[in-house]
């Protein structure tokens, strides 16, 4: 199962020039506490962020899961935001990325 050795986070390139740090930690905080042991979790996860009312809502999906689950926060949403964010583990290195990103790899 996925998501459950971790060795090491980071974030790519284009998330790092896209999203401020407080978002980017925010897909860790989802992850350890919401979805870990809720869920049974994939290699990839796929995350939406949305504008709720102008908050910053993360929409979680997986291929495996029939379920969504969405988060909301306060964080003001930007709309120059990317609108679809990946987030992969390679045998305990996690890495959140754009999906452009992902299909290079």
């Amino acid at each position: 199962m996925a998501f459950t050795n971790t060795r090491g986070r980071y974030a790519s390139f284009g998330v790092v020039t896209s999203l401020p740090d407080d978002i980017i930690d925010s897909f860790w905080y989802i992850i350890d506490n919401f979805l870990k042991g809720v869920f049974e979790l994939d290699e990839l996860l796929r995350f939406e962020l949305i504008n709720h009312q102008g908050k910053l809502t993360f929409r979680f999906s997986e291929a495996s899961l029939s379920t969504t689950v969405s988060f909301d926060f306060n964080d003001a949403f930007d709309p120059f935001f990317p609108r679809e964010i990946f987030v992969t583990d390679n045998n305990g290195k996690e890495t959140i990325m754009l999906p452009d990103e992902y299909t290079l790899m």
